[in-house]
């Protein structure tokens, strides 16, 4: 709920930013609901926090005299409870990055932004200073209470917990999904690397026709990178369920032929053989092409991963009523009954080694499953000791972005 209407207690943002135009577009989004203190300058802004008992900073990274992170560096100390925002652009990851394991930024948030994400954000931080606020008066009530007052002291404690769990709960979400962002990165980063070496070792004997692709590999996963990292760099989004499916027609079957093909490299460098099988010859439907590419790079890789040498990994399409059936089948060593529960769950290994000593996060299924079930679609697995797994999921035929 807005804090002006609330009488518990006022909410104050401080907006920095050294151009102008950005701060009134900022004041003009939050006006209605906070206490705005606008200000181009850094040296300013710590002259507001000085007087004012300000809640919530949102500040621009990059600004002449003093970055962002420099000016939560000067108020860490005298200001331990206030919420730190930063609006930041590709180029100053690495100094967010370092700020949030410093433990001196809430959220950061990536220029332009999007108005409704950014009020999300901002929503939040006041929620976790009020959790703090409310945290420190707790304790203060706390040490008041007469010893002999046990039943009060059981319903304080209580409450103390409860807002700690809370607490926890936020910091263990945002490290989980910044972990989510490491491990999907890697694999379009890995497949890029793969045929960058291949121009490399192999420049001069390698044909014309064949560089090109293999820049083109190179170009498309890049790319596909930049996309993983805007549509992750605000944690807010996924904890808070929005997914920014980005949909369009096109035959589903070409789309799984291209992206099969990029993961044959792996597949050859373990004498593995990938085929899709299909009765259809075109299937067009809708779907987010980079979100969907994460599923099909995920299921391939864990079946590259986890299958022997010399075997061959299975993809099947068809077409079930208004459904699309893929099928992922692998040779592989398969997968415990008692395991199988668990095998979507975020953080969550079974005990299969990877056949090539390839490593794991845990986290790549529960990406998956994620995704489909935004598309409104399911995911399943079949597997036995000895016999390999089927991943199957479902995606509906349609033209229309989903809602």
């Amino acid at each position: 709920m807005p804090c002006k209407e609330k009488n518990e207690q006022s909410c104050n943002l401080l907006i920095i930013d050294d151009e102008i135009d950005i701060v009134r577009a900022l004041e003009r989004q939050f006006r209605r609901n906070y206490h705005i203190f606008p200000t181009t300058s850094p040296t300013e802004g710590l002259s507001i926090m000085e007087h004012e008992n300000i809640q919530v900073v949102l500040s621009d990274q990059r600004m002449p005299g003093m970055t962002g992170v420099d000016f939560f560096t000067r108020i860490r100390r005298k200001f331990p409870d206030t919420l730190k925002l930063i609006l930041t652009g590709y180029t100053d990851i690495e100094a967010v990055i370092r700020a949030i394991n410093e433990g001196q930024v809430f959220r950061y948030v990536q220029k332009p932004w999007n108005p409704d994400e950014l009020e999300l954000v901002v929503r939040e931080a006041f929620e976790k200073h009020r959790l703090i606020s409310d945290n420190r008066k707790l304790m203060q009530n706390l040490q008041e209470i007469n010893t002999t007052l046990e039943d009060k002291v059981k319903e304080r404690t209580r409450e103390l917990e409860i807002l700690n769990k809370r607490l926890s709960e936020l910091n263990m979400e945002k490290n989980r999904y910044i972990g989510m962002v490491a491990h999907d990165l890697r694999n379009p980063i890995g497949l890029a690397a793969s045929y960058s070496d291949l121009l490399i070792e192999d420049y001069d004997s390698t044909s014309r026709n064949d560089q090109l692709e293999y820049l083109g590999y190179i170009n498309s996963n890049c790319y596909f990178s930049l996309d993983l990292i805007r549509d992750f760099l605000d944690t807010s989004k996924i904890e808070a369920g929005i997914f920014d499916l980005h949909d369009e027609t096109q035959d589903y079957l070409a789309f799984m032929k291209h992206h099969i093909s990029k993961n044959e490299l792996f597949a050859r460098s373990k004498s593995q053989k990938i085929v899709l099988q299909s009765t259809n010859d075109q299937i067009m439907t809708s779907f987010d092409s980079n979100k969907i590419q994460q599923v099909i790079n995920n299921l391939l890789s864990n079946a590259i991963k986890y299958s022997l040498p010399d075997t061959l990994i299975r993809i099947e399409v068809s077409v079930e009523g208004d459904l699309i059936l893929t099928k992922v089948i692998d040779q592989g060593q398969g997968i415990p009954e008692s395991e199988l529960s668990k095998i979507f769950q975020p953080f969550q290994t079974t005990s299969v080694k990877s056949t090539g000593n390839e490593k794991s996060t845990g986290l790549g299924l529960a990406i998956v499953k994620k995704i489909v079930e935004a598309h409104h679609g399911t995911i399943t697995v079949e597997s036995e000791p000895g016999k390999g797994s089927i991943f199957s999921f479902t995606l509906p035929i349609r033209e229309n972005k989903p809602e």
